[in-house]
């Protein structure tokens, strides 16, 4: 969303970030778990509700970054360590890029701190680049952390970026460049029927089942091989949200059998041959249509 006001100017929800795009399309988060990705926007999220400043200091409470059902700081550790390594590629204007360490020095160790809480901090080009940020994704904190894959958490915030925009209901991305956007690792499942089996339909399958919109993901091929990425989405009915919103409530234990159902029993209704998808796809998708590949 862009409408001239800068994200720094916007007071966010307490379980709704409003996420730049600068750190929504990142690289260079490949090898970032799913705890790490989601720990991303947790922070940010924190320090923009105490005030985003150039060598300030930010404190959370350790529960708000736990996996579900964890007691211990362990995890927590686990994605705070890769966030302070790991070089992320931020895009910005005109083409650009800009190599930043998201997270700068914390005290989690630090015994003098207050019990089950974190200080930290940002690099000061990190911060000095989101100045001026005007285009971001709302992400809901609590579909957030109830997806169970990292590429899903990549797929989810991108596409809440996208489905805020005005007059677009559909996405063509290279291939290459969506595995990059959802952090593939490289190398991994270099063949489409892999990528597609493995990671874009369960991220689609777990988006379309907690998220407040769907989506279909879509291949696109030059002669016979897969060379671009559809995405389309539209937003949910309100019968849709609230079993969205209900599923998201539950424990994640039976969550892809009760997703592999639902899915399941939406196959048994009436299917488009493949010449009538691709027909479809081919023009703009209507807020209200279901495109389901299954190439």
């Amino acid at each position: 969303m862009s409408d001239g006001i800068r994200v720094l100017a916007l007071t966010p929800l307490r379980d709704e970030a409003i996420k730049p795009s600068e750190l929504i399309q990142i690289t260079g988060h490949q090898t970032l778990t799913l705890n790490a990705r989601r720990a991303i926007t947790i922070l940010w999220h924190n320090a923009h509700q105490q005030g985003i400043r150039e060598g300030r200091d930010y404190s959370i409470e350790l529960a708000e970054l736990r996996p579900d059902a964890h007691k211990g700081s362990e995890m927590v550790e686990e994605a705070i360590v890769p966030l302070m390594q790991t070089i992320l590629t931020v895009r910005l204007s005109g083409g650009r890029t800009r190599r930043v360490q998201f997270l700068g020095g914390n005290d989690m160790d630090d015994p003098d701190r207050p019990a089950g809480v974190l200080t930290y901090s940002f690099d000061k080009r990190l911060v000095e680049m989101l100045r001026d940020s005007a285009i971001w994704g709302r992400i809901a904190l609590p579909v957030l952390m109830a997806f169970s894959s990292k590429y899903a958490v990549s797929l989810y915030e991108n596409a809440s970026q996208w489905s805020n925009l005005s007059r677009k209901v559909f996405q063509e991305i290279p291939l290459d460049e969506f595995r990059q956007m959802l952090g593939v690792e490289e190398g991994k499942y270099p063949a489409f029927g892999a990528l597609n089996k493995h990671v874009l339909k369960p991220a689609a399958d777990e988006i379309n089942a907690l998220a407040p919109f769907n989506i279909t993901i879509a291949p696109l091929k030059t002669s016979r091989r897969v060379t671009h990425i559809r995405v389309g989405w539209w937003r949910k009915s309100e019968e849709e949200l609230q079993a969205a919103w209900a599923e998201a409530q539950r424990p994640k234990v039976g969550r892809r059998a009760r997703i592999a159902g639902k899915v399941q029993h939406q196959a048994l209704g009436p299917s488009l041959s493949s010449s009538l998808r691709r027909e479809r796809l081919s023009r703009s998708l209507a807020p209200n249509t279901s495109l389901l590949s299954e190439e």
